[in-house]
């Protein structure tokens, strides 16, 4: 009784452990075949501060969806970047919040969560109004536009959501520095 106890443990553990060696024996394989994607691989050099920030954060006109026509269409729930300390609304986002406003008017039945976010720099309270400031920017822009205040929700998080913590705007801040739309 023993011995077969004995074979059928050993059976088993060289069964699971070939079993190991052959999932990680494939997942190595695809890690070699498909890169890891990070919020830097799209990124380029630095550009200047001139440039659009939605060219300085590498939203490439290939990643974004085409409609009938074979033009870019705007993404209706985009996420809103901000330059360092500011809670203005730029002229390259506004076209795409009013594809946010547009959607939302042919489907009034549903709200829209509006998320305040910031980078690591700053202390938390700051952070908090700051996210609150951006969000709240986003919901006056469309509001403006004629989207009803109550189906729009604010909220902040300051930086407790923040994409990364690396100290540096090229690879990191920026991406922090954000509002996000949810559809409710």
């Amino acid at each position: 009784m023993f011995l077969r106890l004995f074979g059928i443990l050993i059976l088993c553990s060289s069964w699971g452990c070939e079993s190991l060696s052959m999932n990680s024996r494939t997942s190595d394989e695809a890690e070699r075949k498909q890169p890891m994607l990070t919020l830097t691989s799209f990124s380029k050099a630095p550009l200047p501060e001139s440039a659009p920030i939605s060219e300085r954060m590498g939203i490439f006109e290939a990643m974004k969806p085409l409609n009938a026509n074979g033009q870019v269409q705007p993404d209706p729930f985009p996420t809103v970047y901000f330059p360092f300390d500011s809670w203005e609304i730029t002229p390259e986002v506004q076209g795409r919040l009013d594809a946010t406003a547009k959607w939302m008017t042919n489907f009034s039945r549903y709200g829209l969560t509006i998320e305040g976010h910031t980078d690591i720099r700053g202390t938390e309270s700051y952070n908090m109004v700051l996210g609150v400031r951006r969000a709240n920017a986003v919901k006056e822009y469309l509001a403006h536009l004629g989207i009803p205040r109550t189906r729009l929700d604010v909220v902040s998080y300051g930086n407790t959501l923040a994409l990364c913590d690396v100290d540096d705007e090229y690879r990191c801040h920026q991406f922090n520095r954000r509002a996000d739309l949810l559809l409710d």
